[in-house]
């Protein structure tokens, strides 16, 4: 059995966009519809910090390999880096047309990739900080971007309904996936990279065969949108979150439910496994992060 057992409620004053676990899983941070990043102890639930600085909604958060950079992605179009240890702003740059909807970084550390209602996908590289490449496909908003683990491919899905594959180093599209009978909301990659797994507005969850192109399996339960998706570490489950304000586990393998609780008032925004995979934290439009503890037994 798997079992999702409460160890925090974190609290910001609107709704919450995103996490993101640092790379040893002793911090937590959040973004928020209220302007700000909070970065939160573990292990106490404190939060240990609050960075102010954009001009609205925060929409995506995550450190840097090393923990000492947290980048952060804002509906006010711009991108920031922040010192994590002093909370200090270290750079701000401008990015898309029109609302920037969501980011992600590469396992390296060395790239960011940023989608935005403007229907592009941009890429840039981390310690220059500037943008490298521009990629066009998409035909309406950008809802989801995600880094092969490999750091060689990048994928992206949105509001026209597909997901697309494209290539990091010449930014050309490799492959468009075609599944889901509504927008799709978000993706992740496996942690080997052989699978993508979509989430969508026809409430699946799709897995993708990122060689072959081919839909492996739809993963159905929920009782609405679909609107995160994420892997464990070791890529044996899947959870996800959505309007209808649960949190569910997968098995990757066999795309059975293991668990579900409803563990928020509002529309689960983002999913987040701790790298030790013995955590998840969940982050709502209901103005929470919970930080659930991951239970096994037999």
């Amino acid at each position: 059995m798997l079992a999702l057992n409460l160890l925090y409620e974190l609290t910001h004053p609107n709704a919450v966009y995103s996490v993101a676990f640092s790379s040893d899983g002793k911090m937590l941070a959040s973004a928020s519809l209220d302007n700000t990043i909070k970065l939160w102890d573990n292990s106490t639930g404190e939060e240990k910090a609050r960075l102010r600085g954009h001009g609205d909604g925060v929409c995506g958060v995550a450190f840097s390999p090393d923990n000492m950079t947290l980048i952060s992605a804002s509906l006010d179009r711009s991108i920031r880096f922040w010192d994590v240890a002093s909370g200090t702003l270290q750079t701000t740059l401008s990015a898309h047309q029109d609302y920037l909807g969501c980011m992600a970084v590469s396992a390296d550390g060395t790239m960011l990739a940023t989608g935005g209602y403007d229907k592009e996908v941009l890429l840039w590289d981390v310690s220059g900080r500037t943008n490298t490449m521009v990629l066009k496909g998409h035909t309406d908003a950008i809802y989801g971007v995600a880094f092969s683990p490999d750091n060689q491919q990048l994928a992206s899905c949105g509001n026209d309904d597909s997901l697309r594959l494209w290539d990091c180093k010449s930014a050309q599209q490799q492959q468009t996936f075609r599944g889901h009978t509504g927008a799709v909301q978000g993706v992740a990659f496996s942690p080997d990279g052989q699978t993508l797994a979509s989430a969508g507005s026809d409430q699946t969850i799709q897995l993708w065969n990122v060689a072959s192109g081919k839909l492996d399996r739809t993963l159905r339960g929920h009782k609405g949108l679909v609107k995160c998706v994420t892997f464990v570490s070791d890529g044996r489950l899947l959870a996800s979150g959505g309007s209808d304000m649960t949190i569910r586990l997968w098995e990757a393998d066999t795309g059975k439910q293991r668990t579900m609780v409803v563990g928020h008032s509002n529309t689960v925004y983002c999913v987040a496994f701790a790298p030790a995979g013995d955590k998840l934290a969940s982050a709502s439009f209901d103005r929470t992060i919970k930080l659930w503890d991951l239970e096994k037994s037999s």
